[in-house]
This record gives structure tokens, C-alpha cells and sequence, in this order.
């Protein structure tokens, strides 16, 4: 049996176990713009068991400007440098920060270099299975960088806007019928075992009516718009009875029509009018070129997105 075949099969299991994390690996800012993402995760861990978690920051290196800068500017860079007395701060404050209850094996740490391939070596090295990003709304900079980081880890990914609440009532998990949606919807329903109270999922499919001045159709386009959402339901039923059946009885399923380009649009505004407030969606796929990319309507989701905590699954 293929790779493929193996992957598909593994899908179509009838019990999804509850939503694991091994190593999780939180990037900070060391700013006041950590304690969003420092507040959703604890949250999160106390829903969702983190045996342990890496805190890692990167400083961008200042080799480069040695030579240029004036005395005063290699005493302000000096200064800026952190030493272990800080990092012991920001250790001790981490760990306040997170609930007793986590019982989470902490460490952090500070390096210099690239901050975004710093983060990636680090999640390798570690493990990680579980990345957590803050994304800032009044700036594009830390924008692209949770989406670069997304786009080349190869673990799920966890983007907290700042302005996120640690709440977790209702789940939107965007649907297409590919395998990068059975992996959204399996982990959305994983999660949801792990929950005290059980979040409301609700499953978005956004389509786009075919021009019909091309065809000889004989539907007006009201009646041709009945049939294609007759169409996509019986699709629906017939998705979440594979690979989710423990759920097709409660599990929401909506539909959108577009008729303007953008489903990444669509999307958002259908969280935003429904209160969502979790989004697990799926990634290209496994491979290590299909890692490279997270998809367009995903890259428009984050992007704009700020307020809701966006889960990509790999």
C-alpha cells in the first residue's frame, strides 16, 4: 500500500483519539505583546495536556554593525543585550504566569541571529509538535513572520492574534473535501474531546456558482443555486460520515455562495458574523515541498484575522 493510500486509510478510522501535544515551542517577543499569546496558552494546556514547553526568543545579530558603530551605540546595543539575570526573570515570570494545574517542564531561552531560522532550528531540535505565535494587528512585521513560520514547520501551528480571548466555545473548520480538510476536521473533533465543555463545530463550505450565460441551461439561477447546495449537503453528510462519523449528528454545516474572488474573505467574515472564536484549517500536505505552502485562502486568513486563534494542522 502506498504512502498515500496508508495516509487516506488512517483518516477513515472510525474513533478519532483526543487531541495530543508532546513538545510545544512558544515564541516570544519578550514585549507586553507576550502576554496575549502567554495567556491563550495556558489556557489552551489546561485543556489540553503540554507535558513540557520551549520559550524562545531571538535577538537579531548585531556582528554586522561592529565596525560602524560609534561608542555610545555599542553601549546601547550593550545594554539591550540580555543577561542571565533577565532570562531568570523571564523564566520565573513564564512559569507565574501559567496555571498550577499545567504541571508544564518549562524552559526558555534567548539567542541571537535570524529570528525566523532560529525559531525553525529550535523546533526541530526539540521536537516540537505544537508552535505557538503571536500575531500583532497594528503592525504587518510580526504578520509575516507568524506566516513564514507557519508556512515552514513542520508541525501544527498554533497563530494567536493579540487581541484573542482564552475562550473556546465555538470551532469554524473551513471544508473544501481534500485530505488537508479531514485533517482539519479529525483534529477539530480531536480537541473537542479534550474540552470540559464541548465547543459547537461548526463545518464552512464556500463555492462559487458557474457562470451559467455559457451554458443552455434550463434552471433559472435560483433553482440552479438549490441544486448546488442540495449537491454540496449530500457531500457534506457523506464527508463527515467517513471520517468523522462520531460527530454527524451534531456537527454544523453551513454554506456560502461567492461570487467575488477571495474564499479567505468569505471565510473570515463567517467567523466574525458567527462569533467564532477557534479555526482549525489544513495544510498543503506532508511532503517537504507541500510544507512550503499553506495555502492562499489559509495566508488570507491569517492575514486578516485579529482576534481569533487560528490552528494549522499538518
Amino acid at each position: 500500500m502506498s504512502t498515500r493510500s496508508q495516509d487516506i486509510a488512517a483518516m477513515k478510522k472510525k474513533v478519532i483519539p483526543p487531541f495530543e501535544v508532546t513538545q510545544a515551542m512558544v515564541a516570544l517577543e519578550l514585549s507586553k505583546t507576550d502576554e496575549p499569546v502567554l495567556a491563550y496558552f495556558d489556557f489552551f494546556a489546561r485543556q489540553i495536556p503540554v507535558p513540557a514547553a520551549y520559550f524562545l526568543h531571538v535577538l537579531p545579530k548585531f556582528d554586522l554593525f561592529d565596525t560602524v558603530l560609534d561608542q555610545d551605540s555599542q553601549m546601547a546595543v550593550g545594554d539591550y543585550e540580555l543577561n542571565q539575570e533577565v532570562i531568570e526573570r523571564m523564566e520565573n515570570k513564564i512559569k507565574e504566569r501559567l496555571s498550577k494545574k499545567n504541571s508544564i517542564y518549562v524552559e526558555f531561552d534567548v539567542k541571537e541571529g535570524d529570528p525566523l531560522e532560529e525559531l525553525l532550528k529550535d523546533a526541530e531540535d526539540v521536537g516540537a509538535d505544537l508552535l505557538v505565535i503571536g500575531q500583532k494587528t497594528e503592525t504587518d512585521y510580526h504578520g509575516i513572520m507568524a506566516r513564514n513560520l507557519v508556512r515552514r514547520t513542520p508541525g501544527n501551528a498554533l497563530v494567536v492574534p493579540d487581541q484573542a480571548q482564552p475562550t473556546l466555545r465555538r470551532m469554524l473548520i473551513p471544508i473544501d473535501f481534500s485530505d488537508n480538510s479531514v485533517r482539519a476536521l479529525q483534529t477539530a473533533v480531536a480537541i473537542n474531546k479534550r474540552l470540559e465543555e464541548p465547543a459547537e463545530l461548526i463545518c464552512l463550505n464556500v463555492y462559487e456558482l458557474p457562470n451559467l450565460s455559457v451554458y443552455k441551461a434550463s434552471k433559472t439561477p435560483e433553482q440552479f443555486k438549490k441544486m448546488m447546495e442540495a449537491d454540496r449537503e449530500n457531500a457534506f453528510r457523506a464527508f463527515i460520515d467517513t471520517y468523522a462519523p462520531e460527530v454527524k449528528d451534531s456537527v454544523r454545516t453551513e454554506l456560502v455562495s461567492r461570487d467575488l474572488p477571495g474564499i479567505g474573505r468569505y471565510i473570515y467574515d463567517f467567523a466574525e458574523e458567527e462569533e467564532v472564536d477557534f479555526i482549525v484549517m489544513g495544510a498543503k500536505g506532508h511532503s517537504k515541498v507541500e510544507l512550503l505552502f499553506i495555502g492562499s485562502v489559509t495566508e488570507k486568513v491569517l492575514a486578516l484575522n485579529d482576534k481569533m486563534p487560528v490552528l494549522i494542522v499538518k
